[in-house]
């Protein structure tokens, strides 16, 4: 079953993601639904916001988003916080206003301070974008 949240249709299991990061609160709302205590899978919406000059989903989000999404990842699947060392992407297929985006997240290796990881994008069956990053695991509070 689907849910309506305003004028968005959010489908069965996913809820809005809240406490994000100021620069994801602008973007979003993001929604993540939870697998297991180590998954997630993360989605938004394409808004007009989310588009770029020719009506599709801006590779700017996308790869905002999955960023977002990599993180969230990593500390799913680690229980550590990290910041973004490096990130490629694959644009592989556009994204139109009001698809369904979602993420769907890998870590292929942990070490003491960083950890690679992976993702795909998603709207139903069709990859639309990948991504795999190295992030370095933080401290976060006042040393």
């Amino acid at each position: 079953m689907k849910k309506n949240i305003g004028k968005t249709v959010i489908p069965e299991g996913f809820e809005e993601v809240t406490g994000a990061a100021p620069f994801a609160n602008r973007n979003g709302p993001y929604y993540e639904k939870k697998i297991d205590d180590e998954t997630s899978i993360r989605a938004f919406r394409a808004a007009e916001k989310h588009l770029n000059g020719v009506k599709l989903v801006h590779g700017g989000m996308l790869m905002s988003f999955a960023d977002s999404a990599l993180a969230r990842g990593v500390i799913r699947a680690t229980g550590r916080r990290c910041v973004t060392i490096k990130m490629n992407s694959e644009f592989l297929s556009p994204a139109r206003e009001g698809d369904w985006i979602e993420a769907f997240v890998e870590v292929t290796k942990s070490t003491k301070t960083v950890v690679f990881v992976r993702g795909e994008l998603k709207v139903g069956r069709r990859t639309i974008f990948k991504a795999d990053a190295i992030f370095h695991y933080v401290h976060i509070g006042r040393d």
